[in-house]
């Protein structure tokens, strides 16, 4: 019963960290132009493809939560500063 609950901690500890790594790079132009420079609708088409994309590779590593909620948390983020850049 220990190890899912140390489980979900350590994942949710991950998302919050990995937020703010994500909102760090976002600020300090890290990404790549080729991404960032794309429209608000390219942009979410990539961002599902890329949730895709995780889902796949989840499943098949077994580990679907943590790749698909940081891919999602990524994701995501781009598209708020995206939206908000508008």
């Amino acid at each position: 019963m220990l190890l899912p609950s140390l489980v979900i901690k350590v994942m949710l500890i991950w998302f919050i960290v990995f937020f703010i790594f994500s909102q760090i790079m976002i600020e300090r132009k890290w990404l790549s132009t080729k991404y960032t420079d794309l429209r608000l609708l390219h942009l979410f088409m990539a961002s599902i493809a890329l949730i895709i994309v995780a889902i796949v590779i989840g499943i098949l590593i077994k580990l679907p939560v943590f790749i698909i909620g940081t891919v999602t948390i990524f994701c995501s983020s781009v598209l708020s500063w995206k939206y908000l850049a508008l």
